[in-house]
């Protein structure tokens, strides 16, 4: 006849390893979230990149623009100024001025051609960039924002096992149940109350001896000689409960 405890037992036990895979489960949810996080930074950073690229080839050709605002002011100056001059070689220096800075012009304009082109292509890959991002952003705010519902879910659910697990302790032995937390404790990670599976404990694995099998079978509770966790017969207890 199995102990009156044993239901209790069983009872508990389902609720605390469902308690333990859901609390092992709740603490994996932070990594999670977090991984998640570093995408969305990483994505916004790409984004961040590619804009930054193109405001620099904006930049460079503002920079040539004003360098040649500022060569063509001075061509003006000079040319203002050779009306005036009287000597010769003074009157041939600011021609020969003149002529650099018109090369120099030359310069600029061709370095503005280049990064004309060179802007449309970035200004078309920050545009791709973006819009691809965004929605990679947009998809893994809504896997953020599921984790952060179900850790919710998670910790009520984990509230009421916890309420639950109150209410089956009173039909537990004290002896039997110090017995059974330590177990649960254990780096095994297993359920302390192992059924007799085909002869053997379902905790270990290993064949239970033919004398306690025999007295499994009576409906009696003991423990595995290998593991130490408690073993029962399930269909001598469920011919008890009939």
């Amino acid at each position: 006849m199995a102990p009156v405890w044993l239901n209790a037992l069983l009872k508990l036990q389902e609720v605390d390893l469902r308690k333990r895979d859901l609390e092992t489960r709740l603490a994996l949810l932070p990594k999670e979230m977090n991984a998640l996080i570093a995408k969305r930074d990483a994505l916004r950073g790409a984004t961040a990149a590619a804009i930054e690229a193109l405001h620099k080839a904006e930049s460079a050709i503002k920079g040539h623009e004003s360098a040649i605002e500022a060569l063509q002011e001075e061509n003006r100056r000079l040319q203002q100024q050779t009306a005036l001059v009287k000597k010769n070689n003074e009157y041939q220096a600011m021609l020969a001025s003149i002529e650099t800075n018109r090369k120099h012009v030359g310069e600029h304009e061709s370095e503005i051609i280049l990064l004309l082109d060179e802007a449309e292509k970035l200004r078309t890959e920050a545009r791709r960039v973006k819009t691809e991002n965004d929605a990679a952003i947009r998809n893994l705010k809504s896997e953020f924002d599921e984790l952060y519902a179900f850790s919710g879910e998670v910790k009520e659910e984990i509230a009421k096992l916890a309420a639950q697990r109150e209410v089956c302790l009173r039909g537990v032995d004290d002896d039997v149940l110090r017995r059974y937390q330590r177990l649960l404790a254990g780096r095994g990670g297993g359920a302390p109350v192992a059924r007799l599976d085909n002869g053997s404990c379902s905790n270990c694995h290993l064949k239970v001896i033919p004398q306690s099998a025999n007295l499994l079978r009576k409906g009696e509770v003991i423990f595995c000689d290998n593991c130490q966790h408690f073993l029962y017969d399930p269909e001598a207890v469920a011919r008890e409960n009939e």
